[in-house]
């Protein structure tokens, strides 16, 4: 190459750098505008790097990206940053992450291989790892010493043999890993949260040992009995919903309960529950045979949902004087009991699709009671409109024009951003057109001289 076709290829070169430097720029000014509270969300597939995120004073990073691209982040680029999101993309590996203070990790449907965990030894701050929906391999998990939260759905787990080395691991999700070897699991002796829905469960041998467990989640497997469930005397919270005809007489030894989901298990009664005098929060939703009688003695239920239930009254509810939720959509109920003013705390009422004709005790009740916030304000214009479909009812006298406000603003800011993306998208085009006839200008350019 002669003297002066290398100063003209340097030239061109400088020229490259030059449109790439003033992309960067462009997006670095652009984004920076967008930090909001230390946070950060970039929803661009087409982003080409992420240089310009170099001096960002962020601690929570959420990434879009669609390329297929290696997230290359280092520890002196964003030091700060200790959450990242990389939820959805289609990046397929993390040779190129280096960020030390990371906590949390964020890796749901990504590509990932099976190498995933390989590099993560680096993180030693990090203490919660969600890698749902890719292909695990645990070999390297044990170097990940302060985990206490972890979460593989859908990652084809057969072992997790692993994991028990993880000591300070508290919350763990192993859901929709259906061919499991669930035995090692019962060295996990910390752990106070157990997620493992969809697992093909037959049997809670394993899980029972773990008497540290505050939350347990084992709906949707097939389970016939749960006779052992009693020695786990710690639980607060119980989902064991879709799972068919399953006896609920062990769960009376579990006082200290507060939040049962017992959706679709066709139950017909309720009496085992009676011991259960601390639940707040009972999911009855789709047990079609269902005696509510009981329910009276549950004094303390805040949110309680029937729906589904084929029930066509609510007059034993009114012993409930701290509901402050109820969902009695879906039913056979055809008149709403006056008692409805027995339940001073309510606040959310759900009844849609039955058979009402009088609304009157409902009318009365939003009329009496004063809601506090837009969400309730919003629920009392749902179940009027639900009554307006049967007759016509004056409006209640209900505060509405915070709400209205409030969605007067959020209307003029959608429009204030769509007007923004229409802006950006012109200036973005712009910018590749520009950046494209000059890439194609210096193959020509390089062409003359003999280069491919």
């Amino acid at each position: 190459m002669t003297e002066q076709n290398q100063i003209n290829q340097n030239d061109n070169q400088d020229e490259y750098d030059a449109i790439n430097k003033k992309y960067d720029q462009k997006i670095m000014r652009r984004y920076k505008r967008k930090i909001k509270d230390g946070k950060l969300e970039i929803m661009d597939p087409e982003i080409i790097n992420l240089r310009f995120l170099e001096n960002f004073d962020i601690q929570y990073l959420r990434l879009y990206i669609s390329n297929g691209m290696s997230v290359r982040l280092r520890n002196n680029t964003i030091n700060k940053l200790t959450v990242l999101n990389l939820i959805d993309d289609s990046i397929f590996n993390l040779n190129d992450l280096e960020l030390q203070n990371l906590e949390v990790l964020e890796l749901e449907n990504n590509g990932l291989q099976n190498n995933l965990l390989y590099n993560l030894f680096i993180f030693q701050k990090l203490h919660t790892l969600r890698v749902n929906n890719n292909k695990v391999d645990l070999t390297h998990i044990h170097n990940i010493t302060n985990l206490t939260t972890l979460q593989m759905q859908k990652c084809g787990l057969k072992n997790i043999d692993q994991i028990t080395s993880l000591v300070n691991l508290k919350d763990l999700d192993i859901s929709s890993n259906r061919d499991l070897d669930l035995s090692p699991l019962y060295k996990v002796k910390g752990l106070s949260k157990l997620t493992m829905n969809n697992c093909c469960l037959t049997n809670i041998d394993q899980i029972v040992q773990l008497t540290n467990l505050e939350v347990l989640d084992i709906s949707s497997n097939y389970l016939y009995a749960i006779d052992s469930i009693r020695l786990l005397v710690n639980l607060k919270e119980l989902d064991i919903s879709f799972i068919s005809s399953i006896d609920i007489t062990p769960l009376k030894d579990l006082t200290g309960l507060i939040k049962l989901n017992l959706q679709q298990c066709k139950l017909g009664q309720l009496a085992a529950l009676k011991p259960l005098i601390k639940l707040q929060t009972l999911d009855l939703t789709y047990n079609q045979n269902i005696s509510i009688t009981d329910l009276q003695y549950f004094k303390n239920l805040i949110h309680l949902s029937l729906e589904g239930c084929r029930i066509v009254s609510i007059y034993i509810l009114r012993a409930l004087v701290n509901l402050e939720e109820l969902n009695i959509s879906r039913n056979k109920i055809v008149y709403i009991d006056a008692n409805l003013d027995q339940m001073a705390k309510l606040k959310y009422l759900r009844v849609q699709f039955n058979q009402i004709n009088d609304f009157s005790p409902i009318e009365k009740h939003l009329n009496k009671n004063d809601f506090d916030t837009d969400d309730q304000q919003i629920a009392c214009e749902e179940v009027l409109h639900e009554a307006n479909k049967h007759r016509n009812i004056e409006r209640p006298n209900i505060k509405l024009k915070e709400t209205q406000n409030k969605r007067k603003l959020l209307q003029t800011a959608l429009n204030q951003f769509k007007q923004e993306i229409n802006e950006t998208m012109n200036n973005e085009r712009q910018i590749q057109i520009q950046f494209t006839a000059n890439v194609v200008r210096l193959f020509q350019f390089l062409n003359q001289f003999g280069f491919e």
